[in-house]
C-alpha cells in the first residue's frame, strides 16, 4: 500500500513513522524571524519555510522543533522534562510553503540542530533551522526547551539523523546536522531540493543523551587537633606522658612527637603514650606534636600545640648536717642562722641540745 494517498493522511502517517503524532503548539515563543503567515487555503506565492499557522496536523507550522522522551507515552511536547541519562527524540518538521502550482523548488535546502555545550542550569533549550538558498527569509529558527533537577548536557548520538517522508522512511542523514553547516535535506533524493507543496514536507529526527551534572555530596573537612597533655612521675624522675587527640572526617593520628624540654632527642612514635626519666632536677617543659594523615594521603600537623604542652619541676630537698655546739657557763649560746628553706635542720638541732640537757639531769639524779 502506498504512503500519503493525500496531504492529510501524508501527514498523519509521517508523524506516526516518526514515532509519534504532531499536535498544535500553543505557545509560539521561542520561534523566528517574524515573517509574513499564511494558511492551509491560500499558500505563499514565493519560497518560505514554516509560516502557515493551519496545518491541519501540526497547527502553526512556525514553533517547528519538539520532542519526546525515548520510551514515553503522549505526543511530542515542548518543554522536555528530562532526567539523567535519558535518550531524547527531537523532531524538526520542513515544509516549503510555495503553492504546488508555482512549481517553485528550494535548493540547498539545510537542517541544523544546535545542542547546548555547556551544564550552567537546570533548564535549557536546543534550536533547530532550516535554510534554503532561494527562501524568504534564508533562515527560520524554533527551540525546544529542556527541564531537569539538575544542570546537565546534550549530547548528539552519532548516525542518528533521519529523514522521513513520502519517500524515505527514516533515511540517514549527516552528522554535520549538528554542526554549523547542518544537513542537507530533500524530497525524492537527499539534495537540498524541496518542492512547495504540503505532499512534499517532511521530518527530520535526531537521538540526544542527556547527561545530568549530579551534586556530589560535600566531603567532610577534616577535624584534627592536639587536646590535652597529661603528665605523671615518680620519685626517680620518670614521666609518662599521655596525648589525648581529635581526629575526625578522614583524619586518622599518623605519629606523635614527644619532646622532653632537656635538650635530648625528641621520641616520634606512633603510640599516644611515652615514658622518659630525667637525669637531675630541673624545670622542664614537655610538648607533643601530632600529625594526622588524611584521605589523601596527606600528613598535616596542627598549627598550634600550646594544649599539648606541660611544665614538671624536680627539686630534691638536702637536710643540713645536724652541728652541736659546746656551751661556755655564763654565756649564752646563739642559736645558728639557718636561712630560708632549712626549717627541717632547725628543729633537728633544737631537739638534739634538749635531749643532751635531759640526759645530763637524769645522771645527777641515779647519782644520788
Amino acid at each position: 500500500m502506498r504512503l500519503f494517498r493525500s496531504t492529510r493522511s501524508k501527514l498523519i502517517a509521517v508523524g506516526l513513522v516518526a514515532g509519534t503524532v504532531l499536535i498544535p503548539a500553543a505557545v509560539l515563543a521561542g520561534w523566528g524571524p517574524t515573517r509574513p503567515t499564511y494558511t492551509w487555503a491560500h499558500p505563499a506565492d514565493h519560497i518560505t519555510f514554516n509560516s502557515i499557522t493551519d496545518n491541519p496536523v501540526v497547527g502553526d507550522e512556525r514553533p517547528f522543533l519538539a520532542g519526546k522522551v525515548t520510551g514515553a507515552s503522549g505526543n511530542v511536547v515542548d518543554p522536555i522534562a528530562v532526567h539523567d541519562n535519558d535518550e531524547v527524540q527531537l523532531r524538526v518538521y520542513f515544509h516549503n510553503n510555495a503553492a504546488a502550482n508555482l512549481n517553485l523548488v528550494a535548493h540547498n535546502t539545510r537542517v541544523r540542530v544546535f545542542l547546548p555545550t555547556g551544564a550552567a542550569s537546570a533548564h535549557t533549550f536546543a534550536t533547530s533551522f532550516i535554510s534554503a538558498d532561494n527562501a524568504t527569509p534564508k533562515l527560520v529558527s524554533d527551540t525546544v526547551d529542556f527541564n531537569g533537577a539538575q544542570p546537565f548536557t546534550l549530547a548528539y548520538e552519532p548516525g542518528s539523523a533521519q529523514l522521513w517522508n513520502n519517500v524515505f522512511n527514516g533515511a540517514q542523514l549527516s552528522d554535520s546536522i549538528v554542526t554549523s553547516s547542518g544537513a542537507l535535506v530533500g524530497f525524492n533524493s537527499i539534495n537540498g531540493d524541496v518542492p512547495g507543496c504540503g505532499q512534499f514536507s517532511g521530518y527530520v529526527t535526531i537521538k540526544v543523551r542527556v547527561h545530568m551534572q549530579t551534586t556530589p555530596t560535600p566531603k567532610p573537612t577534616p577535624q584534627f587537633s592536639c587536646d590535652l597533655l597529661n603528665v605523671t612521675s615518680d620519685l626517680n624522675r620518670k614521666v609518662t606522658a599521655s596525648v589525648n587527640v581529635t581526629a575526625t572526617n578522614g583524619a586518622t593520628l599518623n605519629t606523635v612527637e614527644f619532646n622532653w624540654g632537656d635538650g635530648s632527642t625528641p621520641l616520634t612514635t606512633n603510640s599516644t603514650t611515652a615514658t622518659y626519666q630525667y637525669a637531675g632536677d630541673g624545670s622542664f617543659t614537655i610538648s607533643a606534636t601530632p600529625s594526622f594523615k588524611l584521605s589523601d594521603g596527606s600528613i598535616v600537623k596542627p598549627n598550634t600545640v600550646p594544649a599539648c604542652q606541660k611544665t614538671i619541676v624536680f627539686h630534691t630537698d638536702v637536710v643540713p648536717p645536724v652541728v652541736v655546739t659546746t656551751t661556755t657557763p655564763g654565756k649564752p649560746t646563739a642559736l645558728p642562722n639557718t636561712g630560708p628553706g632549712d626549717v627541717i635542720g632547725l628543729f633537728t638541732g633544737v631537739s638534739a641540745t634538749a635531749a643532751g640537757a635531759h640526759y645530763l639531769v637524769s645522771n645527777r639524779r641515779f647519782r644520788r
